[in-house]
């Protein structure tokens, strides 16, 4: 038997290495400036070298026939997705009735999708720096389009615990002149806590941004230095809009992107599904004297896992995506790989048949158990 599983993994390496295919390495911002962050979501899937998928939840509680329960169904792998080279994060509103489930604040799968939404953040931590998106913001009320810094941390002294929260916030809906909900009007905030007297928002006009149009959205964060006054400059559309002098972040943070759910001051999301779309993302640091670094609490939690081998992302690695590899390997025509970084084992950045033998090595010890009985 185990001569038979030998000849086989070298019959498949020698079709292999006679055709093999590789993934083509194209020329990017980041080759150009190696200092820059840059992802134009061209590839056919999410760059997990660069970015972590959320699944976690946040926005608050409500109370139903006595029951405590959290008030969205918070962010979910399954709302996150490429799609024509762009990134699509979808919101669930109040009106889904799908096969989707929500997740709950302990990690529980919730009963139903409804107020359920997406969301994906930098592996890396970045400091002072310009963070530009070029994007078309969910055009319904209800749900939160999001940009934003996040870096948390809790500081414990005996009984008593104190919460850094440094954020830098481009969120929609905003509220105009006269309090109402509008998409032509941003959350503008800075935190370095979660209390009262820790953050400032402004919510300044920037033109209809639920025209169906991509926009750009862009903050530069300035730490601090001999030459640099700590403040926060928005951009909308290139047009300078407001400077935040006050709460100025200064430690490392994750960026995050986001479709969310908030209790309350989004509005109700009176429909079914809603998209945010995202162009292109770029960070350009400054690399400022006032950067400080990031000491997150929990760096590792709320993260969708990654399966490696799933290269057909059913969500399961099984002899299909095996196959998959091979005939894809092999030239075979009509043959699609939907997320082949996970079948990158060698971590090279492309697929050829090494991959491929490391990759029937490491089904065959997952999935059989062979023993003495080989």
């Amino acid at each position: 038997m185990k001569k038979f599983f030998i000849a086989k993994s070298l019959t498949l390496l020698l079709q292999a290495v006679l055709l093999f295919n590789t993934v083509p390495l194209t020329a990017t911002a980041e080759d150009e400036h190696p200092d820059v962050f840059y992802d134009d979501f061209s590839d056919s899937c999410l760059d997990n070298d660069k970015w972590l998928i959320a699944e976690k939840n946040w926005g608050g509680t409500v109370t139903s026939d006595g029951v405590r329960q959290d008030y969205n169904g918070g962010v979910i792998a399954e709302n996150v997705a490429l799609r024509d080279g762009k990134l699509v994060l979808t919101g669930l509103g109040n009106s889904y009735r799908g096969k989707l489930r929500g997740i709950n604040r302990d990690k529980s799968r919730r009963a139903d999708g409804m107020r359920c939404g997406g969301a994906i953040a930098t592996k890396d931590y970045f400091g002072s720096g310009s963070y530009e998106i070029r994007a078309k913001i969910a055009p319904e009320l209800g749900c939160c389009s999001a940009m934003w810094t996040f870096e948390y941390e809790e500081k414990y002294s005996g009984d008593d615990v104190s919460i850094v929260n440094h954020e830098i916030d481009i969120e929609f809906p905003g509220r105009d002149e006269n309090d109402e909900l509008s998409l032509s009007h941003a959350l503008c905030t800075t935190w370095i806590g979660e209390g009262g007297n820790e953050h400032k928002t402004v919510m300044p006009y920037c033109g209809d941004q639920a025209d169906g149009e991509f926009h750009t959205y862009r903050f530069d964060w300035h730490t601090g230095s001999d030459s640099e006054i700590p403040r926060v400059e928005y951009y909308f559309d290139d047009v300078l809009t407001y400077t935040s002098y006050e709460f100025i972040p200064t430690n490392e943070s994750r960026f995050w992107l986001g479709l969310w759910f908030p209790k309350n001051w989004a509005g109700t999301p009176d429909f079914e599904q809603t998209e945010f779309v995202v162009d292109h993302v770029s960070i350009t640091p400054f690399h400022e004297s006032g950067d400080t670094p990031q000491h997150e609490s929990y760096p590792d939690s709320g993260w969708a896992e990654q399966l490696r081998g799933d290269v057909d992302s059913d969500g399961s690695f099984d002899t299909a995506d095996l196959v998959l590899l091979q005939k894809w390997l092999l030239g075979i025509s009509d043959t699609k790989l939907r997320n082949w970084r996970n079948a990158d084992f060698c971590k090279d950045g492309r697929l050829d048949s090494l991959d491929l033998c490391i990759m029937r090595r490491e089904l065959l010890s997952s999935t059989l158990h062979y023993g003495d009985n080989v």
